[in-house]
């Protein structure tokens, strides 16, 4: 999506100073968003999924801690683009797979999106 950005600015019609300030300006945004991603990545393991739709994610030290689904996830049939908020973090994205159709978080997690996920 970086990429994807910058290659976009050239086909702004506007003068070349403003499409160097956006291009700044998004690459700025962009590196937010990659830092709060790799703090996300950095203090989270293994995600559960309750039946109330509610996610716990498992720290390094153990403990597993409250989190939730924010808007912009995407869940498919065998992968799924979560957005992860945990309680004082910035929210972040993380990429989860079904490894067999027949775990009981994945099936909870699809029927949970179905319900509320549009919401």
């Amino acid at each position: 999506m970086f990429l994807g950005g910058l290659g976009f600015l050239p086909l702004l019609a506007v003068s070349d100073p403003l499409k160097g300030l956006f291009a700044i300006s998004w690459s700025v945004l962009c590196t937010f968003e990659w830092l709060a991603l790799r703090q996300g990545y950095a203090v989270s393991g293994p995600l559960r999924i309750a039946a109330g739709g509610f996610i716990e994610r498992q720290l390094p030290d153990g403990a597993w801690e409250s989190a939730r689904l924010c808007a912009g996830s995407l869940v498919l049939t065998r992968i799924a683009w979560l957005r992860i908020a945990a309680p004082g973090a910035r929210p972040y994205a993380e990429l989860v797979s079904a490894r067999s159709h027949a775990s009981e978080d994945w099936r909870r997690l699809q029927v949970i999106w179905r319900h509320i996920g549009a919401a």
